[in-house]
């Protein structure tokens, strides 16, 4: 049952691909893929300002004299830049989800009403200040939940021979899920789900969001082409399996 949900998450994302070209989604997609680009592009500025200083001021001050050559820094710089990548991957997802909730929940929107050939919703400033506040809250939720298990996750490192990978799968499978539960809490709070059934239909389908969060971090990890994409497709495709998944006999879901 796990792997045929995960593979339903995956799959969310060809029927996404299918919707955004048939209805034309790309205008949609423009304002988030930009978002994302400039906060990744953000984090190699940083890190072109701060990595050599920071570089220099270790080798002076923590590497004795005798290793300060040419290919001992190189190293220190290029481990900088894993480290500040690694920071910036883990905290791509509460700075999209929570920071761009509010144009990720129109996409998500969007999506239904291209789906469902329905007219568009008037903008409704206290439901949308209403939504953001609630949607915070879970994903504030989400994000504490999400470092606390991936810094366990990191202890597996320890174990003799295949704790890197273990480690590695598990910090892959837990951003996955809360990534996936974050871009399909968009539809759930429009469908007025309360926070506890929110929580809920994560628990009850934590391999559902697996599999959209895990083709989410799939195309994130492609430079550049990834960064600008995986928003507004991991937001499609969550919407596309959450309406599957809370509307399992819908023919119109069933034809995509």
């Amino acid at each position: 049952m796990a792997v045929k949900d995960i593979s339903a998450g995956l799959r969310s994302y060809a029927k996404a691909n299918r919707v955004i070209f048939k209805y034309r989604l790309w205008p949609y997609m423009a304002v988030p893929g930009i978002m994302s680009f400039l906060y990744i592009s953000s984090l190699i500025w940083v890190g072109s300002l701060y990595v050599p200083d920071i570089t220099s001021y270790i080798s002076q001050n923590w590497i004795p004299g005798f290793l300060q050559w040419g290919l001992v820094i190189f190293l220190t710089k290029a481990l900088l830049w894993v480290l500040l990548l690694l920071t910036g991957y883990i905290t791509y997802q509460p700075v999209i989800i929570i920071l761009f909730s509010p144009v990720l929940s129109f996409v998500s929107e969007v999506t239904e009403q291209k789906i469902y050939h329905q007219p568009s919703i008037p903008l409704n400033l206290k439901y949308l200040l209403e939504d953001m506040y609630r949607s915070l809250l879970i994903n504030m939720r989400n994000l504490i939940r999400m470092v606390i298990f991936i810094l366990l996750a990191w202890l597996l490192i320890i174990i003799p021979l295949a704790g890197g990978a273990l480690s590695a799968l598990t910090i892959f499978l837990v951003q996955s899920f809360y990534n996936g539960f974050s871009m399909s809490d968009y539809t759930l709070e429009r469908k007025r789900y309360k926070i506890k059934e929110r929580i809920r239909y994560s628990k009850e389908n934590r391999a559902l969001l697996v599999g959209v969060g895990a083709g989410f971090t799939t195309i994130l990890m492609v430079p550049l082409l990834g960064w600008f994409l995986a928003p507004s497709y991991g937001t499609v495709a969550a919407t596309i399996a959450t309406l599957e998944r809370i509307r399992p006999q819908d023919p119109v879901l069933k034809s995509l």
